[in-house]
Parts: C-alpha cells; structure tokens; sequence
C-alpha cells in the first residue's frame, strides 16, 4: 500500500475533530512520565517522515489512543499504572495492532520496534 494510501485509511478511523496531524497533545491529569514518553516516541515519528496522531479518538468506539503512527498503522499506548485487563480489552477493541510501552522506563528506539 502507498504511504499516502495508508495515512488516509488510518486518518478515516479518526473522529473528524480529532485529526490533528503530527500535533503533540496532552492533558492535565497526565503523569509527566507519560506525558514525556509521548513526547518522545512523537518526537521519534517525526524524525522517520512518519505522520502521527495524539489523543486521537476512534469512530464509533470512542476508543483514545495515546499516539497513532498513520505510516505503520500502529498504536503506542503509553502506561503508568493500567491494569493488565485493560490492556487486554484495549488490545481486543483497537482498530489496529497496539505496542504498549511502559512510561516509567528510558525511552529508546527499540521500544517502538
């Protein structure tokens, strides 16, 4: 599939409002380590030419993803203290393949891979 191709069909899983294209966003009941983690694999994205999403939310589920990667079709859900069952559901019910990171770790490239 065409990179554009690809970045179009992740981009319609998105709720309208929430397409905000390689745009970095948070909320205030973040932890820094997560918010700092984000920022870290968007920061990564970016520096492969990869197009991304943050907080992005999935049409009909409602489901927020952390970060979208458009070019590879992967969530990076970032995690401070979620439980493992909601990983399991979250892994269940997201439209595309999910790769959890833990936020209170180093960042390094290899947790993306």
């Amino acid at each position: 599939m065409k990179k554009q191709e690809q970045r179009n069909k992740v981009s319609r899983l998105l709720r309208t409002s929430n397409r905000n294209r390689n745009a970095f966003r948070w909320s205030s009941n973040e932890t820094k380590a997560h918010i700092d983690m984000k920022f870290a694999i968007c920061k990564k994205l970016k520096e492969w030419g990869h197009e991304f999403y943050t907080e992005a939310i999935f049409e009909p589920s409602g489901l927020r993803a952390d970060v979208i990667d458009a070019d590879a079709g992967v969530i990076y859900e970032v995690v401070n203290t979620e439980g493992s069952e909601s990983l399991v559901r979250k892994q269940a019910r997201y439209p595309l393949e999910i790769r959890i990171i833990n936020a209170n770790q180093k960042f390094t490239e290899d947790l993306m891979l």
